[in-house]
């Protein structure tokens, strides 16, 4: 399995465009709201970076932490 970074992650998400006819009618037998999943996508990403933002402003400058936390939320923006 290939590591993305986070940035490339959103930026996908940001330009996913609509799913076609097939993938929404698969999807929606299979129970599956596809376009309503992938603006959830969107939005819980956006919801990992304000979580993380809380975090980091919290935690303690000393904590090994940190560093990574301040990375990914690096990565986020």
């Amino acid at each position: 399995m290939s590591t993305v970074p986070s940035t490339t992650i959103v930026t996908n998400l940001k330009n996913v465009t609509a799913p076609t006819a097939n993938t929404i009618a698969d999807a929606t037998a299979g129970g599956l709201d596809m376009p309503g999943m992938l603006a959830l996508s969107l939005m819980k990403a956006y919801e990992l970076k304000e979580c993380l933002t809380l975090i980091v402003a919290k935690t303690d400058s000393a904590d090994p932490n940190l560093t990574t936390l301040n990375d990914v939320l690096a990565s986020l923006t």
